[in-house]
Order: structure tokens, then C-alpha cells, then sequence
């Protein structure tokens, strides 16, 4: 049973989450994205629920740096897309662990 609604969680996830590599995920970071996320304790549903969560939210926080591109707003756009790319990928290997469809 998770201890905050996914909002919340992805919210708290967004203030203390930053990739330190594009398109690599270190056990550190790993490790910060399942405890805030609270991913072991989340059952099938709750743990497909909280990703699509994910998605949309940092599509939504990401839609405006891009139309705001030629103001030098590119690379906040690609951080956001990262860190959600990053996000799902944990996400989806507790997926996989658990024999879920990805």
C-alpha cells in the first residue's frame, strides 16, 4: 500500500530527480525513483497507473519548453523527456519482474 496519492509522489519525485546522464539510469537513481515512487509496494494496477501518471504529467511540464524553443528552453524541454524516460524505464523493469505485459 503506497503512502500518497501518485500525484504527490510524482510531484516530490520531480523536486529531488534529476538524471545525471542522459539516457542512463545509475543504481542510485534507481534506487531514489522506487523509494519516492514506493514501486515494490504498488500492486499491478496501482503500478501501471502510477507510469501513465508519469507520462502524462511530464508530457504536460515538458509542452511548454517547446513552444518556447528559440529562448534556449530545448534543453529543459529534453530533461523533462529524459527524467520521464528514465521514470518509466524503472518502472517498467519491476514490470517485467513481475511478468506484466510492458
Amino acid at each position: 500500500m503506497t503512502t500518497k496519492t501518485d500525484y504527490h509522489s510524482i510531484m516530490e519525485l520531480k523536486k529531488q530527480y534529476n538524471p545525471c546522464n542522459r539516457g542512463f539510469v545509475n543504481q542510485y537513481e534507481v534506487n531514489q525513483i522506487e523509494t519516492i515512487l514506493e514501486i515494490k509496494e504498488r500492486n499491478n494496477i496501482e503500478l501501471q497507473n502510477v507510469r501513465d501518471m508519469v507520462v502524462m504529467l511530464y508530457s504536460q511540464w515538458a509542452e511548454p519548453a517547446r513552444d518556447q524553443e528559440g529562448c534556449g528552453q530545448r534543453d529543459k524541454r529534453v530533461e523533462m523527456l529524459d527524467a520521464m524516460s528514465a521514470i518509466c524505464f524503472v518502472i517498467d523493469q519491476e514490470k517485467v519482474k513481475r511478468g506484466m505485459e510492458v
